[in-house]
């Protein structure tokens, strides 16, 4: 039999990151200056009583550092890039594509509005993919029927959206971001058609947005679906019944649009709540999530976004099915992951959001992270299947008859799989489905298959595959890196770590990469003891300004201060018992007042929240430090040598620098954004405090710290060098210089060592392979989970979509995003969308209910027509009106315009009851899981934004030399929201007949509180529990899969970040931080600031970017990670339990406009700030003495010239310069 070339063509390719011989050369320079300074803190410890202690306090944070970075260059050594090829996916495959099902999560419609979900919901409804493989599931945690509502309105406008979309092809296919990025004039369809869309769905969008601010859902309304039935007056966000409504059957040959084509399945969960039983947060809502979608329309593949990351490219789908699709590779892949990309981010990335270095990295070892959104994984890998080599996926799964089951027993069997005691006694959350009892389910998770032998990819394509919101709020950036690094370090002190978990399953590189975001929080003491500069150069590689960079500085500093500090603390109560695990939702929008400072890239504050004086407190210290230590030395107080004082004046001159912000929003500003009048006022209080101490300790013969330049001009190891060899006596300021020591030891631990790749798919490879295969395989039995390829290709991908609070993630926002995901480049009977509600809100419902069809970039309704405007369209406005009655759930007629069939949607919310924890996302997950091979996992913000995602993760898992593997591709988390310099641096579906509520009432059953009792759901099955997602990728890790990276050109998926600095804070107490550290902690050298300033810029950074990064780094580290530490070992104590915070993902008008126009958000009296802003005045004052004491000597220079140059008889006698010099020798003998 005759092979021909093309049947073998990888359907993508993984590509080396040039440049590595330089960053060798340079990392071995690095190298040999931490061994110098260590070598140097060993050999010069000072005598007891003469500042020993703060020697070796620097000596350990010195010594901390370099056992950081060794670790962290892991994701440096080899980078790789994966380039996809989807013509080839699509010659060898053509239609015969795997089913997927779209998982988007939101938990509070206030925190995720409603119109911000549903954008996401349309954005990945409208991918380039078959609708009828499309499958998305909403889970609305907050079981709001606001929530629900929006998804109503969503499936209704996506009979219009979907045609519009595929009929003009336009990107973003968010119907938010579409019409806000572009003009009529400027599209193929006519003015008047896109006028038409436009405004049916602007009217879509004020219904859902009077619905959300009113609290109500008109009784007219209520009258158009079932699903509102489902509410009561006593159902609260933590206290409700399982819901599972489909409102868009995607088996039904009436569910098509107005062009006669299939509409992608819709499912709203709203999983079981009880204050009894804990619900796991997201965890638990995702495998929710992946029990329902099992019922209804269990694709292979499964696409997990956040509600504010849209899809913005609507190939996504087809990017990520080149990699499982691949007949070489795609056999190993376990996920393939997009990257996170904020559309919100500002220029220069305010509040240092970046996180894309790192993930190529460890993309080259099999196992880049899965991140909780944007990632496409195998079904199998998150219903715990070890990797094997004899295992063949079936891409047919979910592509069959429903048989006698009518969509009412659906609904019933599925919502019996979301109750509070479904889960009991069973492995769902630790073997099954993603893990539990971590705020980081997300890691967790993805180490678990690779560890089970997946592997994963990378892939960040030209055009993003998803953008979301980006927290345009410090208090937001702390409070997302607040959960993240609390998530990681209690997965890194648990049995979990990977060192100990992975040994003997996943590569040391591997296992070292993952403990680079584990020891994110217990990076936030020695950096609250030892603040340097670092990786300018990689900020810009990495596509950020030099202001964004700056900014980076900026938050990383106020979140370790804050967000990671409160982590700690509250980690530590919960490993004790002292405190329960919450989630806490990110809100998803923001007053017009704080969206224009955020604009503007103005830092919010504006409340008086606790975080907000230690900020303030560390800005000021710095100020008055520097002030106070100029004027001692001009006042002849301080006999101090220059190379002692000079290069600390430098440093502390730099933080005061760095924190000019936070000294305009304490002392300058005006707007409801600064920092308020008590927040100052106790910062105050503290630094005085702080400043009488000093001043006592200075009397008693207290030694000031020694000088800290020699990590700027030698590196960390002369740094180290120093503090071990000139360690005061004890009771000579020992203790600080231990601190500083100890501080700096930990800032010279780095980067692991690892070969990071890029991942590309080749679709056209992917569509072309199928007869191979259809030739190559036999079909065995589903229960072998052996079933041939030709049979595989025949199942659908289910997309699941997680959502909770109408409040926080808006119906409109959610329904973008179901409708993006309805919408990819992919056969709309193969795809079968379920959004879990965990609200369990009628306001999702109706969103959903409202949401329509069209093939458009980026897919969710709202980032179309952010993105454009009517008149540029080929549409014409008559179909714009008719939007409103698209979909109506017990109609027959569910196809589009173009008489396709729509994929199915579901609308899901699994029971909450409050005897029963619901697991937050982990749950909403599980119960959305199905049987289809694929499952797609999307946040309810995170749109698709590229319709071929889908294929571009089926290349990774069908690829026949390495997709066999693959658990799991990931795509990066992106964001629509992001700021230029990002401010806060934050095969064929076989119809059935079945009746769709037969489907309902059985999924209904899946969602209840009880139906994970005494079941591996959230242990051995699916989403862990009990942690944060990352928890789950470990899990799947460890059972042999791998996972993929992918970043296409296009990214996958867009969602909204945090557009305040409280929701950057409260975003990155939650996650660790917005990325993997940059080795920041390098000091000094010339090549490596030329090295990480190009690695920067080649990845799309900014210089200004760059610089905000550097600034967010600092901010994370004495605030987030900070309180993080302190949170994980209360936790570990058990003096307090876990907790998840939501970030927000709106904002107001002020704050919107400050983020854009790039200034810091501190308007809030959080503690967190107290410590940035001490921080930053006691370097300005340290600062201000080195300018004072520079003043004098340049007065003083003709002084100088008489004492030792001039000749003539006009200058100083050689006598009284004799008589000087003694004295001055004699000082510093009394000193020392």
């Amino acid at each position: 039999m005759e092979t021909t070339t093309t049947e073998r063509r990888r359907l993508f390719a993984t590509e080396k990151v040039g440049g590595r011989a330089v960053y060798r050369l340079q990392a071995a320079t690095v190298a040999a200056g931490i061994l110098l300074v260590l070598y140097y803190r060993a050999t010069r410890v000072p005598a007891a009583g003469e500042g020993r202690a703060a020697w070796l306090g620097m000596a350990a944070a010195e010594l901390w550092f370099a056992v950081y970075w060794v670790i962290t260059q892991s994701v440096r050594w080899c980078p790789v890039r994966r380039r996809t090829f989807k013509n080839r996916l699509a010659e060898r495959y053509k239609e015969n594509l795997p089913g997927v099902d779209v998982f988007v999560c939101t938990a509070d419609p206030h925190a995720e509005p409603p119109s911000l979900v549903i954008s996401t919901i349309l954005s990945v409804m409208a991918y380039n993919y078959p609708s009828e493989k499309i499958s998305v599931y909403l889970s609305d945690d907050g079981g709001s029927i606001l929530t629900f509502y929006a998804l109503w309105e969503a499936s209704m406008f996506a009979k219009k959206w979907l045609p519009f979309c595929r009929r003009y092809n336009i990107e973003p296919r968010s119907p938010a971001a579409y019409f806000s990025e572009s003009e009529g004039h400027h599209n193929p369809c006519s003015p008047k058609e896109w006028s038409f869309i436009k405004n049916l769905y602007e009217e879509m969008r004020e219904r859902i947005d009077s619905a959300v601010m009113s609290g109500k859902i008109p009784e007219e309304i209520k009258l158009k679906h079932k699903g509102f039935d489902e509410w009561n007056s006593e159902m609260t966000s933590k206290n409700h019944q399982p819901i599972v409504q489909v409102l868009i059957d995607g088996k039904s040959q009436n569910a098509v649009d107005d062009d006669g084509n299939v509409l992608p399945t819709l499912v709203y969960m709203a999983r079981e709540k009880s204050p009894q039983y804990h619900h796991n947060f997201k965890a638990g809502a995702l495998n929710a999530l992946i029990r329902v979608s099992s019922v209804i329309s269990d694709s292979p593949v499964i696409l997990n976004v956040d509600c504010d990351m849209y899809s913005n490219n609507s190939d996504s789908i087809r990017d990520a099915l080149c990699f499982f699709l691949d007949e070489e590779m795609g056999q190993k892949i376990g996920f393939v992951q997009y990257p996170q990309i904020f559309n919100n981010m500002t220029q220069n990335d305010i509040y240092g959001n970046s996180f894309n270095v790192e993930m190529c990295g460890l993309d080259s070892v099999g196992g880049c992270l899965y991140i909780g959104t944007g990632c496409f994984h195998r079904r199998e890998i998150l219903c715990g299947r070890i990797f094997s080599k004899d295992y063949k996926e079936n891409w047919n799964r979910g592509i069959k008859e429903r048989g006698k089951e009518n969509i009412n027993e659906i609904e019933e069997k599925a919502t019996s799989l979301v109750t509070c005691t479904y889960e009991h006694r069973t492995q769902w959350g630790n073997d099954i489905g993603v893990k539990y009892g971590f705020p980081a389910e997300d890691i967790i998770t993805g180490l678990a298959i690779h560890c089970r032998g997946w592997e994963s990819a990378f892939i960040n394509p030209k055009r993003a595959a998803f953008l979301g919101l980006a927290p345009s709020t410090l208090a937001q950036n702390i409070l997302q890196h607040k959960r993240w690094s609390e998530g990681n370090l209690t997965i890194f002190l648990s049995k979990y770590c990977s060192f100990l978990f992975g040994h003997g399953k996943i590569k040391l590189q591997l296992q070292m990469g993952y403990c680079i975001c584990g020891l994110w929080a217990a990076n936030s003491l020695p950096t609250l003891y030892y603040v340097t500069l670092y990786g300018l150069y990689e900020a810009l590689l990495s596509g950020d300004t030099l202001k964004g960079w700056w900014n980076g500085q900026r938050m990383w500093m106020v979140k370790s201060i804050t967000s990671y500090l409160y982590g700690f603390i509250d980690t530590i109560r919960k490993c004790v018992g002292m405190s329960k695990m919450s989630f806490e939702v990110t809100a998803k929008v923001s007053g017009h007042d704080e969206a224009k400072r955020y604009e503007q890239e103005i830092l919010e504050f504006g409340s008086s929240s606790p975080e907000y004086v230690i900020i303030a407190t560390v800005a000021l210290l710095n100020f008055v430090c520097l002030v106070g230590g100029l004027s001692q030395i001009m006042a002849g107080v301080w006999n101090m040598p220059w190379n002692v004082f000079l290069p600390q004046a430098i440093l502390c001159g730099m933080i005061v620098i760095i924190n000019m912000p936070i000294y305009e929003a304490m002392f300058l500003r005006k707007d409801n954004g600064r920092i308020p009048t008590a927040v100052t006022l106790a910062s105050i209080g503290f630094t005085t405090t702080a400043a009488v101490g000093e001043g006592e300790y200075g009397r008693q013969g207290g030694v000031q710290i020694p000088f800290q330049a020699a990590t700027v001009a030698a590196g960390k190891l002369l740094v180290l060098y120093y503090r071990a060899t000139h360690m005061p006596a004890g009771g000579e300021g020992r203790a600080a210089w231990v601190g500083m020591e100890a501080a700096e030891v930990m800032y010279t631990v780095g980067r692991p060592v690892l070969c990071p790749v890029r991942r590309r798919t080749f679709k056209d490879r992917l569509a072309e392979r199928l007869p191979t295969f259809k030739q190559l395989f036999t079909t065995i039995s589903l229960n072998t989970f052996n079933m041939s390829f030709g049979a595989c290709m025949k199942k659908k991908l289910d997309i699941f979509v997680c959502t909770a609070d109408p409040h926080s993630e808006p119906p409109s926002l959610v329904i973008s995003t179901v409708v993006s995901v309805m919408a990819y480049n992919y056969p709309s009977k193969k795809l079968r969308v379920y959004l879990s509600d965990d609200g369990g809100s009628i306001l999702t419902f109706y969103a959903l209910w409202e949401a329509s069809v069209y093939n458009i970039e980026p897919r969710p309704p709202a980032a179309y027509f952010v993105e454009s405007e009517g008149h540029h369209n080929l549409c014409t406005p008559k179909e714009w009106s008719f939007i409103k009655i698209l979909i109506d759930g017990k109609s027959q007629n569910v196809v589009d315009d173009d008489g396709n069939v729509l994929p199915s949607l579901v609308y899901i919310a699994r029971e909450k009851r409050p005897q029963y924890h619901h697991n937050f996302k982990s749950w909403a997950m599980n119960a959305l899981i199905c049987n289809n091979p694929i499952i797609l996992n999307v946040d309810c913000d995170m749109y698709s934004n590229n319709s071929d995602s889908i294929r571009g993760t089926l290349c990774f898992f069908l690829d026949e030399e390495m997709g066999h593997k693959i658990g799991f591709v990931q795509y990066p988390q992106n964001y629509n929201n992001m700021t230029k310099n990002n401010i806060y641096g934050n095969s064929l579906l076989v119809l059935n007949e079945a009746d769709i509520y037969e489907i309902e009432e059985k999924a209904k059953s899946l969602a209840t509180c009880t139906c994970e009792h005494r079941t591996q759901w959230g242990n051995e099955i699916e989403i862990k529990y009990g942690c944060t997602i990352i928890f789950t990728e470990l899990a799947i890790n460890c059972r042999g899969w791998e996972s993929v990276y992918i970043n296409p050109q296009r990214a996958a998926l867009l969602g909204v970040g945090p557009a305040t600095l409280a929701q950057t804070i409260l975003q990155r107490k939650r996650w660790g931080h917005p990325s993997i550290p940059r080795d920041y902690e390098s000091m000094g050298y010339t090549l490596r600031i030329c090295i990480i300033l190009y690695e920067a810029l080649l990845s799309g950074d900014t210089l200004k970017g760059c610089w905000n990064g550097q600034r967010m780094w600092m901010v994370r580290r004495i605030t987030s990670y900070l309180y993080d530490l302190i949170d994980t070992i209360r936790k570990l104590l058990g003096l307090s339990k876990m907790t998840f915070a939501v970030t927000a993902k709106v904002s107001n008008g002020d704050e919107a406009k400050r983020y854009k126009q790039e200034i810091i958000e501190l308007g809030s009296s959080y503690p967190e700030y107290v410590i940035i802003v001490i921080v930053a005045l006691l370097n300005l004052v340290c600062l201000v003495e080195v300018i004072l004491c520079g003043m004098i000597v340049i007065t003083s220079i003709p002084i100088y010239e008489a004492m030792f140059l001039r000749k003539d008889k006009g200058r100083i006698p050689s006598s009284v310069t004799l008589a000087s010099l003694g004295f001055v020798m004699l000082a510093f003998l009394i000193k020392y």
